[in-house]
């Protein structure tokens, strides 16, 4: 029957056998009529056959091993068709790395070639091959042939990394009727990560989702407030918060840190103080990550008033305190433009810091600070209390002159 047989005939055949009977119907075409496992064909519907096996990755990857020793053996030159069947079945095995060697070696790689590259890729958290993969896609116009579940694995990889382009790229190419939550989502996430941060893009992209009428979730709300920070905009974040509260999307402990932490950095301190009153009136119960951010917004705001009493609300509260908190309570003592009343209040973080117990990881920091803001104004101090402190704290917080 073999000695009768075309090559197409015999490839045809193939397609009908498991991977492991057609390995062993290619050995006995290599005995009976070598002609027949001479070209590719054979071997890449082996390799197709495999890449839709379902058994252990390692079992698969010794299936790939085998068929291609045939090949080998057979002196069948590898070319874009067998490179093309190769791929998926070095993906199905989880041979990443070989996976991308395969692809590379193509001269016109397929859109299922690109498909496989972009994953493993991804696997391997190669973000810079999974951009390379995504311009060539783009460029051949088979961009929107993968699969969501390769997108998926492409913006998340690109996203992690902060290629706020290729994660645009990616949803700017695809026609509208495949754009989704989650891909923007993971576009807005990268530009969140991207140094500096693209805030602009991001609201770009949020606006692009409510013209598509995309329902906005409210961790992507999370991701565009993180965003923010960056955007040209000063009032990207509380744009923000208001579209929230209109589309009834519920703001968690999360969203707060974020938003405090969005309008912290830009010293917008009277709008950290009304965030905080909302979420004591929403019954979110703030944590010491949403102090720490209300602390830091005090300190860019050159308020130490606002500082001391927000150190005193997370003691009162029990939320652990440390040196971060502290650190910036005490640089807003040093930035208030008001030294006396600076220096008092730098003596009440000091009372508290006394009375907390803390274990201190930077203390000589602490205490440089310390002595920096009390010297601002030694008139206004209480003496003895700043003896007390000194001796609970064992800091030197008098000294006649003091490096910050």
């Amino acid at each position: 029957e073999l000695g009768d047989a075309t090559a197409d005939a015999f490839a045809a055949r193939l397609a009908n056998l498991t991977a492991l009977d057609g390995l062993r119907a290619v050995d006995a075409a290599h005995e009976a009529n070598p002609a027949l496992v001479e070209a590719a064909a054979p071997y890449a519907v082996i390799l197709s056959t495999i890449s839709k096996t379902d058994a252990p990755t390692a079992a698969l990857g010794a299936l790939v091993g085998h068929a291609m020793a045939r090949v080998k053996r057979s002196a069948v030159t590898v070319d874009d068709a067998l490179y093309d069947a190769l791929a998926p079945a070095l993906l199905r095995a989880r041979k990443n790395a070989e996976c991308l060697g395969a692809v590379g070696a193509m001269r016109d790689a397929s859109p299922e070639a690109i498909r496989c590259g972009v994953v493993a890729a991804g696997r391997l958290n190669d973000a810079g091959r999974v951009k390379d993969f995504v311009d060539l896609a783009l460029k051949s116009s088979a961009l929107d042939g993968l699969d969501d579940a390769a997108l998926k694995v492409a913006l998340r990889t690109v996203s992690k990394a902060g290629d706020h382009r290729t994660a645009y790229a990616i949803v700017d190419g695809l026609p509208e009727a495949r754009r989704n939550a989650p891909m923007y989502h993971g576009a807005i996430a990268a530009c969140g990560r991207a140094r500096p941060i693209k805030g602009k893009t991001a609201m770009l992209l949020w606006r692009r989702m409510k013209a598509e009428n995309i329902t906005v979730p409210r961790s992507t709300y999370n991701a565009l407030l993180h965003a923010a920070r960056g955007s040209l905009t000063e009032n990207a974040t509380t744009a923000l918060l208001a579209e929230m509260n209109a589309q009834n999307v519920a703001l968690n402990v999360v969203s707060y840190n974020i938003a405090l932490n969005s309008l912290a950095s830009g010293g917008r301190f009277g709008e950290v103080l009304d965030l905080l009153e909302t979420m004591e009136s929403s019954s979110i119960a703030p944590t010491a990550v949403t102090f720490g951010t209300a602390v830091n917004g005090a300190a860019k705001a050159n308020n130490s008033a606002a500082a001391v009493a927000l150190v005193k609300a997370q003691q009162k509260l029990g939320l652990p305190l440390g040196d971060p908190a502290f650190a910036s309570a005490l640089e807003a003592c040093l930035r208030d433009p008001d030294s006396k009343s600076a220096s008092r209040n730098a003596g009440e973080i000091l009372d508290v810091l006394a009375d907390a117990e803390v274990d201190l990881k930077r203390r000589e920091r602490i205490e440089s600070l310390a002595r920096a803001a009390v010297g601002r104004d030694r008139a206004s101090i209480d003496t003895a209390r700043l003896e007390r402190d000194e001796k609970i704290l064992g800091m030197v917080l008098r000294a006649r002159t003091a490096e910050v």
